[in-house]
Order: C-alpha cells, then structure tokens, then sequence
C-alpha cells in the first residue's frame, strides 16, 4: 500500500510539475507577444510621424519640419551647407516641451557660427491641406565648430506644447554669423 501510495504521489507530482511548467511557458509567450504588440504599435506610430515629416518638407518651400516622434532626421539647404537635424530628448514638462535640437554638417569643414528661427505650434487637417496653429518662435545661435564633421545640439524650451497633439517644429533661416 506504501508502494502504490508512493507512486501515487510521484506519478501526481509529475503532472502538476509538467502543468507548472507549461503555465510558465504560456505566460513567458503572453509577455513576450504583449511586447511584441507594444514594439509593433510604437514602429506603426513612428512610421506615420516619418510620413508626415516627409510629406511637409516636400512641400517646404523654406526651413525643414520636424515631427516630435518620427525618430528621423531631416535635410536643410541653407547658407552655411547641408544640414542634418533632428528632434532627440523630448519631454514634456510644465511649461510645454524639452528637446534638443542637433545639427549635423554634411560637409567636412567645421560649421562657422550660426543664427536661425524655430517656430513651433500644431498642424490642424491632413498633410495635403493643413493648417499651422499657435505658433511661436524664438530664434537660436550656435557657435563656431572646431572639429569636422560638426554636431552642434541646442536645447529648446518649446512653451504651451504638448508632445503628444499633432505638433510641428521648424527650422528656418540658417545664417553664418559673422564674427565682429
């Protein structure tokens, strides 16, 4: 009886050991698909945000648009060469929005000290017939660059924005300084 009870008892703890496990399995691919879904959610959102961005600067007959969220930068032609920008470190807080604005020169000469505008506010309607809404701008300066190729980042104070409305930013109106 000791026997039969013995094996009883190991034969039931193999299958509540095999269920155990199986339950693990499950819930391991439950997390693993719940953050699939998220990384699949967050690549969808990027890419209308990069689709956006291009579809404005085509249209862009001055400065380049800059979507909080497309995660891509953006060409400029401007007075002192072809430039890269892109919005990184964006973060509400309570006066609006924290980023920083980096700038990249495409060439292999240092970038002299420059002068811009950055205007921000939201678009309103589609990318084909779209409005500007709220916007303000403040303009910035950077320093002459020393080494080649040249990344220059410039924090931005964007107030009365919410990062998470249909915001735009846009640089405009790069100019060499000229040293005095």
């Amino acid at each position: 009886m000791t026997r039969r009870y013995l094996r009883l008892l190991a034969v039931g703890s193999l299958f509540t050991l095999s269920a155990c496990a199986q339950q693990t399995e499950v819930h391991q691919m439950q997390q693993s698909v719940s953050a699939l879904s998220k990384d699949m959610t967050k690549l969808n959102q990027e890419t209308v945000k990069i689709t956006q961005q291009n579809a404005l600067n085509a249209k862009s007959a001055s400065g380049v648009y800059l979507l909080p969220g497309a995660n891509t930068p953006a060409r400029l032609e401007s007075q002192i060469g072809t430039l890269r920008m892109s919005l990184t470190n964006i973060a509400q807080n309570a006066e609006g929005m924290r980023a920083t604005l980096r700038i990249q020169g495409e060439s292999n000469d240092p970038l002299p000290a420059f002068s811009g505008t950055v205007e921000w506010g939201l678009i309103q309607g589609t990318t084909d017939n779209y409005q500007e809404v709220d916007v303000k701008n403040q303009l910035i300066n950077a320093p002459a660059s020393i080494l080649a190729p040249s990344d220059v980042d410039i924090p931005l104070q964007l107030n009365d924005i919410d990062p998470k409305q249909p915001v735009f930013v846009r640089i405009h109106d790069i100019q060499p300084v000229n040293a005095q």
